[in-house]
């Protein structure tokens, strides 16, 4: 409630949401969001609310997700251990069985032998048809879990990677022999865009921009780093190359007219920088420094520039 009144936010079932989750869960994508756009003190609005309505219900759809697959591990774990318990007195009745038709008096008849496999071979049927189905379920349950932990691997708002699913291509970069790339590049006016025209547009700004870097920068990786902040990552391929494609990139952005849906008033000029550094053998940190000290020349001034050399 004081979360709700500091913004001045409406008490609708959706901003409550949105308040409680983004309080109990501040390290979820939702949670850091929300951090993000009241950074600085900046109040929320109804449009922000809105606006994050898809992580607020991506949220509890993990959140419920979370809590079946604790079940379903509960249950399969138990179903297991009652198999595994099942096989083991499957092996003593036997051992027992035939013990006591060896200790008879005479020769074990042929009849009670039959019997006796014939009990057992049913069992066995029976244990390894839920052996069976247990095994479906638990692979089932692996997808479901793989799945999830991919949606970590992207940004939500942009569909690139995060730094979560770069984090593996990350750690091979210093055993490239060939070497890599990297070009780390944003928008020079975001968050002019976001004073004047709000977060939803600013946003939908962004998109364009990554779609733009997507056109112009095929082949290479690219990753969400922060807010405004992405890198495009090009292994095994000269400076010169991504040099281009970042022109190019930036070309292509300074081209495009941009609207308001609304009223379809022009946006005007929006324009990106870029900074861009080689490294062979070395972690990307060491790379990325580089590249930010190019790209704050680059944004010096009015930006729309790509440096690549002091």
């Amino acid at each position: 409630m004081l979360f709700l009144a500091a913004h001045r936010l409406e008490r609708t079932p959706h901003s409550h949401a949105l308040a409680l989750y983004a309080l109990r869960h501040p390290g979820s994508a939702l949670g850091q969001e929300v951090a993000r756009r009241t950074d600085g003190g900046v109040r929320l609005t109804a449009m922000d609310v809105e606006s994050l309505r898809p992580l607020l219900r991506a949220h509890e759809e993990a959140r419920r997700g979370h809590g079946e697959w604790q079940r379903d591990l509960g249950v399969q774990a138990e179903r297991l251990e009652s198999l595994t318990s099942d096989a083991r007195q499957i092996t003593r009745d036997l051992t027992s069985d035939m013990a006591a038709l060896s200790d008879g008096p005479g020769t074990a008849d042929t009849t009670d032998i039959a019997g006796l496999l014939a009990q057992l071979t049913t069992r066995i049927t029976r244990t390894e048809r839920e052996l069976a189905t247990l095994s479906g379920s638990i692979v089932a349950l692996r997808e479901r879990i793989d799945a999830a932990s991919r949606e970590q691997d992207v940004d939500p708002l942009t569909g690139v990677m995060s730094p979560t699913g770069a984090r593996s291509l990350i750690a091979e970069l210093p055993d490239l022999g060939h070497g890599y790339v990297l070009a780390t590049c944003g928008l020079d006016d975001r968050d002019d865009i976001v004073e004047r025209h709000g977060r939803t547009v600013a946003d939908n700004v962004l998109r364009t921009f990554v779609a733009t870097l997507r056109e112009a920068c095929q082949g290479a990786d690219i990753i969400r780093w922060q807010d405004n902040l992405f890198l495009v990552l090009l292994r095994g391929r000269p400076l010169s190359q991504l040099t281009l494609m970042m022109e190019a990139a930036r070309t292509a952005m300074l081209a495009r007219t941009l609207r308001l849906r609304g009223t379809g008033e022009p946006i005007g000029a929006v324009t990106l920088s870029a900074g861009i550094a080689t490294g062979q053998g070395v972690p990307m940190a060491e790379v990325l420094e580089r590249a930010e000290a190019f790209r704050a020349i680059a944004t010096a001034g009015q930006g729309n520039r790509v440096v690549s050399r002091a």
